[in-house]
């Protein structure tokens, strides 16, 4: 799954725009010098699609192929400041299924077809 690395100059700015829940949109990196995070695009996606904002699941897609991913991420929180709340729960959640279990609709729809075939 592809990422947005923001690097902590950055994120210290969005933290002064949306507050703290931007140091909990994805995981923290540093190597005592550098310090980064990674904001998985599966997170950000989900986000979008639980704002539910027209033309926003179309602008994350964009962001995915975009040449300065940090630049049109930072454009994406600014003109959606709900999507920061979004990502950190998107994220939350995705940091609580076990590895290798499938989350969210793929592992309701898993096991609805599992039930179906029991029957």
């Amino acid at each position: 799954m592809k990422s947005i690395v923001i690097p902590e100059d950055e994120l210290k700015r969005l933290e002064r725009r949306f507050g703290p829940d931007v140091r909990r949109m994805g995981s923290w990196n540093s190597d005592g010098v550098f310090g980064y995070t990674c904001i998985s695009l599966g997170a950000v996606e989900r986000a979008a699609e639980a704002v539910g904002a027209p033309g926003l699941p179309e602008a994350v897609l964009r962001l995915q192929h975009a040449k300065e991913p940090v630049s049109a991420f930072l454009d994406l929180v600014e003109q959606c400041p709900d999507l920061v709340v979004k990502i950190k729960a998107a994220y939350s959640a995705a940091s609580l299924v076990p590895p290798g279990r499938p989350s969210g609709p793929v592992r309701m729809a898993a096991r609805a077809a599992g039930a179906a075939s029991a029957a």
